[in-house]
């Protein structure tokens, strides 16, 4: 493993190439894979990878370099060719680093390491999912259960002087289920998420009840109807519905998309962009969540960063570089899949925060439309589009459980639909959580909020 004197070395000779900024993002990441396919264990995989990505930036340039060879010779080959790319002429006079260490708090602690823990520990967790799901008393025609956990240890160095780790342990459950009635069938996922080591799998109770609830819903989907286009006011429940928030403009809120100008909240910092009822929060020291972490991928702590407050636009989501295009100081944001990727702008855990309205007359204060109980998959911008998964009719301010919806999509322009929130509910109810995928890579996120009322919405 390199030496920190041999990092420091590295990042001098960046500087003395006359290199604005670098960056050093080494990772150590151990993981596990155990398919179940129909009752049948198919083997165990277990993966090592570690390396290092090299961060260059000059000026309004910047160039992103990574290496699976984690040696000093071969780092500093890379500083060379980094230094070409971004077509440095004039070396500057050598100048001495002082590498600080720096820790920070971690808000999701671990008890039982995954490497601790024997893959018959972790088969058996598999197999009771598998049980549980089986027993529902729903004709299953096809399940597969797959069992993840990721054990991620980071060293970030850069030419300002920070030294600082970090370790993110996940373990997930996927599953995976096809149910059906003669020739009536229905195919679904859905993911048991922890930002914890193997203690997620001591309440036995939790994870059954997600895989009989799994199926069981899924087979509720399965006989619902459909129903024509219209636009009517849609009620989402508390928990993962926020997922609402992160399409329709978390990601237009990351700097990368301000930057680019490709965002309707450009230039508008300080203004009214959605109704008064608007508190939207992204933070990433939340304790036990997906989202969390002790640091962002550039090293910065996480932070809680309120971006819209009573309505009005207060920040953007800053990683070093664009927050640099925009004058503005990194908000922890700087997020990445792994070494391969250069970090950028990126969502943790953002939520709605919870309003003054009584969840109950939410719900009765709509005569005639959608109630949302769980989205499904989307995508985001200045136009959104969500798959509701679990919908219900509202008929005089009450959710007819009777008449289940499905094949629905929420479409809007983000924007326009903020500011037709006027209900938000009192309770906060936080999510497993999941995955956000963009330019840079596959990271987990959650999407908690409260009870939300949008007055008018199209839907179809």
């Amino acid at each position: 493993m390199i030496q920190k004197d041999e990092i420091r070395q590295v990042l001098e000779s960046a500087k003395a190439l006359g290199i604005e900024f670098a960056e050093l993002f080494f990772e150590d990441r151990e993981e596990t894979n155990i398919p179940c396919v129909e009752t049948v264990i198919q083997g165990v995989k277990s993966l090592r990878i570690c390396g290092v990505g090299l961060y260059l930036i000059q000026g309004l340039s910047n160039v992103y370099l990574y290496t699976n060879q984690v040696t000093k010779e071969a780092l500093l080959d890379l500083v060379k060719k980094g230094a070409e790319m971004l077509e440095i002429k004039a070396k500057a006079a050598a100048a001495g680093i002082v590498l600080t260490e720096k820790s920070y708090h971690n808000p999701c602690p671990v008890v039982k390491y995954p490497s601790q823990i024997s893959n018959q520990d972790k088969i058996n967790v598999l197999l009771q999912a598998d049980k549980a799901a089986r027993s529902a008393e729903i004709n299953v025609r096809s399940l597969n259960v797959n069992y993840f956990d990721t054990d991620q240890r980071v060293l970030i160095a850069n030419t300002e002087g920070l030294y600082t780790t970090d370790r993110r342990v996940t373990t997930r459950m996927r599953m995976q289920a096809v149910v059906a009635d003669g020739d009536s069938a229905y195919g679904t996922w859905d993911d048991y998420t922890k930002a914890s080591g193997f203690e997620a799998y001591d309440d036995e109770l939790s994870y059954t009840s997600f895989a009989k609830d799994m199926v069981k819903r899924a087979d509720r989907i399965r006989t619902a109807g459909s129903i024509s286009p219209c636009t009517v006011p849609v009620v989402l429940a508390a928990g993962g519905c926020g997922t609402l928030w992160h399409e329709s403009c978390g990601h237009s809120l990351e700097a990368i998309a301000i930057a680019h100008r490709s965002s309707a909240f450009v230039d508008k910092i300080g203004e009214k962009v959605a109704s008064d009822k608007v508190t939207l929060v992204d933070d990433g020291t939340l304790p036990g969540q997906y989202g969390s972490a002790a640091i962002d991928d550039e090293g910065h702590p996480m932070q809680r960063n309120i971006l819209i407050e009573n309505g009005v636009l207060k920040s953007y989501m800053c990683d070093r570089y664009y927050g640099k295009l925009l004058g503005m100081e990194s908000t922890g944001s700087g997020r990445r899949q792994n070494y391969t990727y250069a970090p950028v702008s990126r969502m943790t855990n953002t939520c709605l925060a919870e309003g003054s309205d009584d969840e109950d007359e939410i719900v009765r204060s709509v005569d005639n439309g959608l109630y949302v109980e769980s989205i499904g998959g989307g995508f985001g911008g200045m136009q959104f589009s969500l798959e509701v998964k679990e919908g219900f009719w509202i008929k005089n301010g009450q959710i007819d459980r009777d008449h289940q919806v499905k094949n629905i999509m929420l479409t809007g322009n983000g924007i326009d639909v903020i500011k037709r929130i006027d209900r938000v509910g009192k309770k906060m109810k936080y999510e497993k959580g999941g995955f956000c995928g963009a330019s840079s890579g596959l990271i987990p996120t959650t999407t908690p909020q409260p009870m939300v009322r949008i007055s008018h919405m199209a839907i179809g």
